[in-house]
């Protein structure tokens, strides 16, 4: 596998970017957050050249152990996540975004992320790929406190094995704008079921007087403030002892890109 950097330059190349405004748009990044990114990414790239070419073996080894630290935040990039969305938007080989390997897109009936319904998974995915049950409606799936596969019969969503991590992940389709710009209307979202202690300012799936939202949890000493990032919705103030915390939103991606 080459580099992030590496396969930040064939994207480069391949829309024709000509300035980090255009990269950062082409990847739907803040502009500053992508040069930091990029510079992060470069530094790795430059590390492992040296790598390479260095001979004083002192040397190597401290450029062996800075290269090992940096591969073990390597899927933590944020570019890698980006780069991931775009395949699945533009249909894009992944093995061509992270091996330089052809053809670059791929055909019309492969696809990088697809929702596909269970008796069709055996055939649909490869090792490289995990397959998330999925559910379209959050209210009749989530609505008595937990994603209950007895309320509607998922369909799963293949997805690449690196982008989501955990064992206990279902993944919901959005309802609403409360969460907007972050999580649009629309997009799907991967919820860590596993994952139910409240940390403060995460978002999580909860059930609260009979109805499931999607909320930036904040703890106070007896209650729980469910918070939008749309300002046009105003925060929920909640006792602790009438929330119940489905799981933690992890990741989303644009349904628009996968359907």
């Amino acid at each position: 596998m080459s580099t992030i950097y590496e396969a930040l330059l064939r994207i480069e190349e391949l829309y024709d970017c000509k300035s980090i405004a255009d990269t950062a748009n082409l990847l739907g990044m803040p502009k500053n957050t992508f040069y930091d990114n990029r510079i992060k990414a470069k530094n790795d790239f430059n590390k492992i050249k040296e790598l390479e070419t260095e001979k004083n073996p002192i040397k190597k080894e401290l450029l062996k152990k800075a290269i090992s630290n940096s591969k073990q935040k390597h899927y933590s990039n944020a570019l890698y996540h980006q780069f991931i969305e775009l395949a699945i938007k533009d249909n894009l080989n992944l093995n061509w975004v992270f091996n330089g390997n052809l053809p670059i897109h791929n055909s019309s009936e492969e696809k990088v992320a697809k929702i596909v319904q269970k008796h069709y998974i055996k055939e649909s995915i490869t090792e490289d790929t995990v397959a998330i049950p999925y559910f379209s409606d959050i209210k009749a799936s989530a609505g008595n406190g937990y994603i209950n596969e007895e309320n509607e019969e998922p369909d799963f969503i293949v997805l690449p094995k690196n982008m989501i991590k955990g064992k206990n992940i279902n993944a919901l389709k959005v309802d609403g704008d409360s969460m907007a710009p972050n999580i649009k209307p629309d997009s799907i979202i991967f919820v860590d079921l596993s994952k139910k202690k409240l940390k403060n300012a995460s978002v999580y799936v909860v059930r609260y007087e009979d109805e499931v939202y999607i909320k930036r949890l904040e703890e106070l000493e007896d209650y729980i403030l469910l918070r939008s990032d749309n300002i046009a919705y105003n925060t929920i103030t909640a006792k602790k002892e009438d929330v119940f915390i489905i799981g933690q939103v992890i990741d989303s991606l644009s349904l628009g890109n996968i359907e």
